[in-house]
Parts: C-alpha cells; structure tokens; sequence
C-alpha cells in the first residue's frame, strides 16, 4: 500500500515542479546589468509568459543598450521584448555551431498572431567570428551581435546577451496599406473618339457641294433687288451724260 502512495506523491511533486520549472524574473534578479530588461518584461506581461512555455532562449540586452526602448509606448515595448524570447533553446554551444546560413527562428511575438511580414521571425547568421541576431522582416537591420551566454537551465531555458535591441522594420507596401482604394480603370475611348474631346461642329463650308441642299432661304438667295436699282441707276446716268454731249454739239 505504501508504494503506490509514495508514487502518487512524487508524480504531484514532479507535476508541480514542471509547472514551474523556472522563473525568469528571479533568474534575471541575479545580473544587475539586466535589471532594466527585467523590469520592463515584469510591466508588459512578457515575464510570465515566458514561464508558461516548456523551452525558450531570452535575448537580453544591458540596461545601456536599452535605455531607448523604455521610452516607447507599452504595446511597443511588449511587442519588442517577444521578438528577443526564441521558442527554442540554444546555448553558447549551439550558438557556435551555427553555420553562415541563415537559421529562422520562431519568437513568441509570432506566436501572439499580431506578427505580419515575417516580423514574427528571427534570423541567426554567422558572420567570421560573430554571430548576428536579426528581424526576418524586409527591411531590418542585422546589426545585433551576440555577446555570452548568461545563465541556462539546460534543456529549458537559456540566457544570452546580444550587443544591442533587435531593430523591425515596419515595412508597407501597396498590397498591405489600409484602407488602400484599388486603382481606377481608365475608360477606353470609342472608334476614333478621344476620351475628353468633345464632337466637332460641322459647319455649312465642311459640307460637300454634291450633299449640298437644293434649296436656298432666303438669306442665301441673291439682294435682286438691290442688282435692279443699281442697273436702273446706271441707265439714268448714261441717258444724262448722252444728253449733255448732245447739247455741246448744237
């Protein structure tokens, strides 16, 4: 009977040290240098989030280095501290052994479904004797250098420093703005019509002589009139002047 009894009480044990394998405040309690850091992920939240995960690597920054970042409002320090907690674990010697090819890495930033081009990922890459840590977002500078390893509680946690705060890019492009309006079609114009011109007017010297009407108003038809009494006028004046030469030759 006494065994099964002292088996239960060690599975309770085990559970209850399993569900809190470790504490990241208290780990981070131990380095002054990183109290900053500490302090800011006890205020967003982030702390206790990382000790619910079963397996994580906590990039950490000097209170030097992280001075700006304090500043910020606090969904952007929430943000920026679960982009430096990997889901994974990697020690000093794991870090020595990544190759010049880029390694991707999962942060808890992409698991919180906010993250958008790639900026839940990180990527570690070997560059000579360094090894950088960098935004997998477009845009993001590379310039994070990975300084020792802190402390770690092999195979669950692990603590490294990093010579600065992992910088994202906030990218946008036109398939991603909001409320971005789709661009508008142009109208096509008609057969041998320009889309803003107006008809053209056509005038009685466009018409042809053979589409010509027949007919005439009065406006256009001839002053007969006026030719009459300009005639009439003309046959008086040579009357006159015929009579005068007459009457010089009596």
């Amino acid at each position: 009977m006494s065994s099964p009894i002292v088996a239960l009480f060690l599975t309770f044990f085990l559970l209850l040290s399993a569900a809190d394998a470790f504490n990241i405040t208290k780990i981070l309690g131990s380095f002054s240098d990183y109290s900053t850091f500490n302090d800011l992920l006890t205020q967003t939240g982030v702390a206790s989030e990382i000790n619910d995960k079963k397996s994580v690597t906590v990039l950490v920054v000097s209170n030097s280095q992280i001075s700006g970042l304090s500043s910020q409002p606090k969904d952007t320090i929430k943000k920026m501290l679960s982009i430096h907690v990997v889901l994974d674990y990697y020690d000093k010697a794991k870090v020595d052994k990544v190759p010049s090819k880029p390694l991707t890495l999962t942060t808890l930033y992409q698991q919180s479904g906010k993250a958008q081009n790639q900026q839940g990922f990180l990527t570690m890459t070997r560059v000579g004797k360094q090894v950088s840590f960098g935004s997998a977002a477009p845009g993001s500078s590379h310039d994070s250098i990975f300084v020792k390893q802190v402390t770690t509680q092999p195979y669950d946690i692990s603590v490294l420093e990093i010579s600065n705060v992992i910088n994202v890019a906030i990218t946008s492009s036109p398939s991603y703005a909001p409320n971005a309006s789709p661009p508008r079609k142009a109208l096509a114009p008609g057969p041998n019509k320009s889309p803003l011109a107006s008809p053209p007017k056509t005038t009685r010297s466009d018409i042809p002589a053979a589409d010509a009407p027949s007919t005439t108003t009065d406006s256009d038809a001839p002053d007969n009139t006026s030719a009459a009494s300009i005639a009439s006028a003309s046959a008086i004046l040579f009357i006159f002047a015929s009579a005068c030469f007459m009457l010089t030759m009596i």
